[in-house]
């Protein structure tokens, strides 16, 4: 008569199904908080009364609505838009710094 040896394989599978359920269970990232959670800062790279603030100003009106967050418009001209747009690099990548800006198309 053959023997059969099930009962290592049935450990097996229960110590891979108890893995596998531990992993999923830690392995799930928690939710984090929806975004935005703070107020946006959009900055434009031109002096403020011109065409781009303006569009820029009417353009904060229309994301503080959708998003349902404030949005603030932080104007820094100078260099032909570098300073802006170094700030706006160098600024923390959350997601809560963006920039609006024109270009030239010749």
């Amino acid at each position: 008569m053959l023997r059969i040896r099930w009962r290592p394989q049935v450990r097996r599978v229960r110590w891979l199904a108890l893995g596998a359920t531990a992993f999923a269970v830690v392995g799930v990232p928690s939710a984090s908080a929806a975004w935005p959670e703070r107020p946006i800062t959009l900055v434009v790279p031109f002096a403020p009364g011109g065409p781009p603030d303006i569009l820029g100003r009417i353009l904060s009106i229309s994301l503080a609505q959708s998003l349902g967050q404030n949005v603030v418009i932080d104007n820094r001209a100078g260099a032909a838009g570098n300073i802006g747009m170094g700030y706006v690099a160098r600024a923390k990548p959350d997601g809560y710094t963006l920039m609006m800006t024109s270009t030239a198309i010749r």
